[in-house]
């Protein structure tokens, strides 16, 4: 479609300094007389389009419109930027390339070393997040069930190893607790339930459409009762005070005995959560619940048989 071609053109020119009418139609699968006709139509649209001739010529748009036409700053870009590239190994869309290119754009060519600057001064990496590519090839299958609105059958592994098969309504993927989950409507529990997306096997897409129900993520997140979590009391050793502080909010934190601190937080009750409080070795106890405390001296002691 031309007002296809006509956008693409534009996010192309804002991301270049001169493109010569040549390349843009090699680009687009146009002749050059429809290239011209194009850059008639963009700059009676608005955009102010430069021309200059010559061997060295091409077409352009003027720095200043880059500029005028944008209500944030390049530092206000470069965090949006950064933020887009750094879930972009995690959150498989196709999009977010486009995305990307298109915030870019909007940085015109005089700035771009402020970008490549800061860039040198700021590395954020998500992609632990996405797994191995079995994960991210299940995610992709998510989505795409998400925004097709089609019912999604899977296999399922919950926090008791127990494996059942699935068939729900997919209605919102949503980043929780460190994870990605899966909302939607079961219809095997006949209810709303949430999956841990890196606990789905073999997701397939079924044909059948569904009508999406009213209930949202956020509102069934505020139900307690849904979304289980577990309240911790943990006491951290003195030793390792500093960590505890980076990670835990001064509400969170309360004085605990020989300069340990003492934290009340509340976690999914899954293995990422007995993981955690395993990673710091014999430098936490476990306070409350009791069945907690439990399940890490069994994890313990089956750990010290393994290395006897």
């Amino acid at each position: 479609m031309k007002i296809d071609r006509l956008l693409s053109i534009i996010i192309y020119l804002m991301n270049h300094e001169l493109v010569s009418a040549s390349v843009l139609a090699r680009r687009f699968g146009v002749s050059v007389r429809t290239i011209q006709r194009d850059m008639e139509t963009i700059d009676s649209s608005g955009v102010p389009i430069m021309s200059i001739q010559g061997p060295q010529g091409g077409y352009g748009i003027m720095d200043t419109y880059k500029m005028d036409n944008r209500l944030v700053s390049v530092e206000d870009l470069y965090y949006i930027i950064t933020s887009l590239k750094s879930i972009s190994d995690t959150l498989i869309d196709e999009h977010l390339d486009d995305t990307i290119e298109k915030m870019q754009g909007l940085i015109p060519a005089r700035d771009s070393d402020i970008l490549s600057e800061k860039s040198r001064k700021l590395s954020i990496d998500f992609s632990m997040l996405g797994g191995d590519p079995r994960q991210k090839d299940a995610f992709k299958i998510v989505k795409r069930a998400v925004d097709s609105e089609r019912l999604l059958s899977f296999s399922y592994t919950n926090n008791h190893l127990e494996h059942s098969t699935r068939t729900i309504e997919p209605m919102t993927i949503a980043f929780r607790w460190r994870a990605w989950y899966l909302f939607g409507w079961c219809t095997l529990r006949e209810d709303y339930r949430l999956f841990r997306i890196s606990k789905i096997h073999d997701p397939e897409i079924l044909p059948k459409r569904f009508k999406r129900k009213e209930l949202t993520f956020e509102e069934y997140e505020s139900r307690d009762q849904k979304i289980k979590l577990t309240r911790l009391v943990l006491q951290f050793h003195s030793e390792i005070r500093a960590l505890v502080e980076d990670y835990y909010t001064p509400d969170q934190c309360i004085e605990g005995p020989e300069g340990s601190l003492i934290i009340e937080t509340e976690m999914p009750p899954d293995g990422w959560m007995y993981g955690f409080i395993l990673s710091y070795g014999d430098l936490v106890t476990v306070l409350e619940p009791q069945y907690v405390q439990r399940e890490i001296q069994r994890i313990a002691s089956s750990i010290a048989k393994r290395y006897s």
